[in-house]
């Protein structure tokens, strides 16, 4: 098979006409044996490897924020473990969970010290999408490959990211606003409700942990950014000059992004209403690892019979989870940062 939409119609063929051996016979190596209670009647056709590349890269391609995770494909089994430092503290003796060192000249009595880990797993959730197909595609496999493979991959882009941003961690991966290690900064006394002000970005900045900062982008609600554009703050002590805040990119072609404190502003309809914890993040997704496995795939010609459409189910095995378990506390200082921050309702 030369694309994609071949394989569909392929397995279309197979749905309808049986197993012919002159047209399934590369799909029965490819047949997803057993079953399971999330999904029932699973099974089905396992999407060729070439062809779920495509469809992964392009959600890569396509998506703002997962082409900026980390990366950590699932090869063998259904889960991956990986280390994490057992780290919430800076402070001599806690960084990296428990190493310190000294100076020679130093009267401490020397102390061995190690790193202290936690172990982190990741296990592939399932993803199941519906796409329905119309007869006419499947005349023109050519057609078909460009629909299909943009229809699967943006709904798989969407809801990847969605649960990127809100997953609660049950049967989906965890998001950066039910983990732990989000920061909440306060609103302002007397602000407005649903309103974003220049102190709520001010303290969000201040409160993202410093080595995140050169590779964070701000998560903002489109009714939110629209906000922005007009944040200002005063300079000097005289007042009549501002200093904005929000600044149109000059380079669309290479920076497709506003900025706003020199990182860029994305737009993204998975964000919180305006006043809602979650319409503006500031967040290092270089801090979230993303684990994805295979594509599968299944037809069904009765779902949509009446109107002359088959309906093609997408199974697809992902999980994520940032890698920081928890705030930090700085070396000097107490407040403590995080790579993902968010403001509190207002």
């Amino acid at each position: 098979m030369n694309n994609f939409g071949e394989f569909l119609a392929a397995v279309r063929y197979a749905g309808i006409h049986g197993a012919d051996p002159n047209v399934v016979r590369s799909l029965q190596t490819r047949t997803a044996a057993g079953a399971s209670e999330q999904v029932p009647g699973d099974g089905g056709f396992a999407v060729p490897a070439e062809f779920s590349r495509q469809l992964v890269e392009r959600a890569y391609l396509t998506g703002t924020i997962m082409s900026r995770c980390m990366q950590m494909p699932i090869t063998k089994g259904s889960s991956i473990a990986f280390p994490q430092f057992d780290e919430s503290s800076r402070a001599d003796g806690s960084r990296f969970g428990g190493v310190k060192s000294y100076w020679a000249n130093e009267a401490d009595t020397l102390t061995a010290t190690k790193p202290k880990f936690l172990r982190s797993e990741l296990t592939a959730k399932k993803l199941i999408g519906l796409a329905y197909l119309t007869e006419e595609l499947f005349q023109d496999t050519a057609a078909l490959d460009v629909f299909a493979t943009a229809a699967f991959s943006q709904e798989l882009r969407f809801r990847i990211e969605d649960s990127i941003v809100n997953g609660d961690g049950s049967g989906k991966p965890l998001g950066i606003l039910k983990s732990p290690a989000l920061v909440t900064v306060a609103k302002q006394g007397g602000q407005a409700s649903g309103t974003i002000v220049a102190q709520n970005v001010i303290d969000v900045w201040a409160r993202t942990w410093a080595p995140s900062r050169a590779t964070s982008v701000w998560l903002a609600h489109p009714d939110a950014e629209a906000q922005l554009i007009n944040l200002t703050v005063a300079v000097g002590t005289s007042g009549g000059s501002e200093l904005s805040l929000y600044k149109p990119t000059e380079n669309p072609d290479e920076q497709p992004f506003n900025l706003m404190l020199g990182r860029p502003v994305i737009p993204i309809e998975q964000c919180q209403v305006p006043g809602t914890p979650g319409d503006l993040i500031l967040a290092d997704f270089s801090r979230y690892v993303l684990a994805l496995r295979e594509v599968r795939t299944q037809i069904s010609m009765e779902v949509k019979f009446l109107t002359d459409e088959d309906a093609f189910r997408f199974v697809v095995r992902v999980d994520g989870q940032p890698l920081d378990a928890r705030p930090l506390t700085p070396f000097n200082g107490t407040n403590t940062t995080s790579p993902f921050v968010t403001i509190a309702a207002r």
